[in-house]
């Protein structure tokens, strides 16, 4: 059994990823939530690489306003998506 430092929230929310090397955005949903991270649904092929630092910005949340400019660094991939943890935010 894996053992989790924060409780998981399963909650969709749209997900916009600013992959500064590429200067894309892209949008994704996320699986779960956490105060220390969150996990993105996206097909392997559309992960981006382990140790990546991106900005993520979180829309239709439910305490009601859209969350910008939030670090988090890729720490896993996965088929089914990717692990982000948040650098700079604690979101709970």
């Amino acid at each position: 059994m894996e053992k989790r430092s924060q409780e998981r929230l399963t909650v969709s929310l749209d997900v916009e990823i600013l992959d500064p090397p590429n200067l894309a955005n892209r949008n994704f949903v996320t699986r779960d939530i956490s105060k220390t991270g969150t996990f993105i649904l996206s097909g392997k092929n559309d992960c981006l690489p382990i140790g990546r630092v991106v900005s993520l910005k979180l829309s239709n949340t439910t305490w009601g306003s859209q969350l910008s400019n939030v670090s988090a660094r890729v720490v896993r991939v996965t088929n089914e998506g990717m692990g982000l943890r948040f650098l700079d935010f604690d979101i709970m």
